[in-house]
């Protein structure tokens, strides 16, 4: 789990003005999308070729449908991302969705009447299992004092870039950037600060990774939605 510490020393201002750099260094203008097969390093993110399959007759000892649930959101994503209720549900024979939401409200109930520190967070990019918000000082106590990693100009340029452009591709972010930044783009999604989806282009063709910011993203920025973010004015201005 990352801490809100990170951004110690970033602005709305500096990743305004870090957007407005880049587009003025690359020319940036309208062009062309890259290939689809131009993102070899981004994983593909199909949820049912990547939700795995539980068998509760096989597991070893007596397994419910709660305590599966319970797991995969203790285990959590591989590239720590939300799990979705739907990605959760094809792990179990028989389940929906909607199933899965309800075991979620009666596991936050059960963990508040125990007085228990966990809570599972529900947004609109999934459910997480999180400290319960009493006890958020704690979770600071260990990771705000130990670890205050500040993002690189390179990070701040990236994220500048897909927050001003929602749904860009891998290949249009280092054409803008003018140097590679694949491995950027893949740190702040593990970090949970940018989202990736797959889309299949219009004329066919293989699906291509695009980026989004995440809630939490919004969050650390406090910003209600991205058209929060402060005005880049052609010419490279903030307002």
């Amino acid at each position: 789990m990352t801490d809100d510490q990170d951004w110690e020393g970033v602005s709305l201002e500096e990743l305004g003005a870090a957007y407005a750099k880049v587009m003025a260094e690359s020319g940036a203008a309208e062009g062309t999308e890259p290939a689809a097969d131009d993102d070899p390093q981004t994983p593909a993110t199909d949820e049912a070729a990547q939700t795995p399959q539980v068998d509760a007759e096989q597991a070893d000892g007596p397994v419910t449908i709660e305590g599966i649930v319970e797991a995969a959101l203790f285990v959590g994503h591989p590239e720590n991302q939300r799990l979705t209720a739907k990605q959760i549900a094809g792990m179990i024979r028989n389940v929906s969705p909607r199933e899965v939401e309800e075991i979620v409200d009666q596991l936050n109930s059960s963990y508040a009447e125990a007085g228990q520190a966990i809570r599972i967070e529900t947004d609109s990019g999934g459910l997480q299992m999180v400290v319960a918000p009493q006890l958020e000082t704690v979770r600071r106590a260990f990771y705000g004092k130990v670890r205050e990693a500040h993002l690189s100009l390179g990070a701040v340029e990236v994220l500048a870039l897909v927050a001003y452009q929602p749904g860009i591709t891998a290949q249009r972010v280092q054409d803008q950037r003018g140097k590679e930044s694949g491995a950027l783009l893949n740190q702040m999604v593990r970090r949970q600060l940018l989202r990736v989806e797959r889309v299949k282009p219009e004329d066919g063709g293989r699906p291509v990774a695009t980026y989004y910011p995440t809630d939490r993203f919004l969050h650390l920025f406090q910003l209600s939605s991205l058209e929060d973010l402060p005005q880049v004015e052609e010419e490279g201005n903030v307002v």
